[in-house]
């Protein structure tokens, strides 16, 4: 069974979005990692080294950047050779 245009752009935003999600989620996880460290305190000493503010996250991938990256995922899937 062959697959129709429709079924294909919807499969590449579904792609799209869950690429973006991930990439979103481990910057985040990052960040957050990165923050805990700061406030470690280490042998022999009474209070953290760095603390630093807690970060700030970039927004959440918009429709439009999730349309962005389908269209790049698509220009990708249309080359020939």
């Amino acid at each position: 069974m062959s697959t129709n245009g429709y079924e294909i752009r919807l499969e590449l935003i579904k792609m799209a979005k869950e690429i973006m999600e991930q990439d979103w989620h481990a910057q985040r996880d990052g960040l957050i990692q990165e923050w805990h460290a700061s406030r470690e305190v280490y042998a022999g000493e009474t209070a953290p080294r760095d603390v630093k503010p807690f970060p700030t996250f970039k927004p959440f991938p918009s429709e439009e950047e999730i349309i962005k990256k389908a269209k790049v995922l698509n220009d990708f899937v249309a080359q020939r050779g």
